[in-house]
């Protein structure tokens, strides 16, 4: 997968704009905290999905 291909900072940035709090994680680069959750990249784009925030379609890592 390309970096163009990644709907993570698409997802981080909807997220932002509805008002959610989204940072990287620490400890491990790979993960973030959404509103003081910890998750994955693949459950930060659920997330934007889960709330109307984002289409379901394109690639997930």
């Amino acid at each position: 997968m390309t970096e163009g291909d990644d709907p993570t900072p698409k997802a981080v940035e909807d997220l932002i704009a509805a008002g959610y709090m989204v940072e990287r994680f620490d400890e491990d680069p790979e993960l973030w905290r959404v509103n003081g959750e910890v998750m994955t990249g693949a459950e930060l784009i659920d997330e934007a999905r889960r709330v109307g925030l984002m289409d379901g379609s394109g690639p997930l890592r």
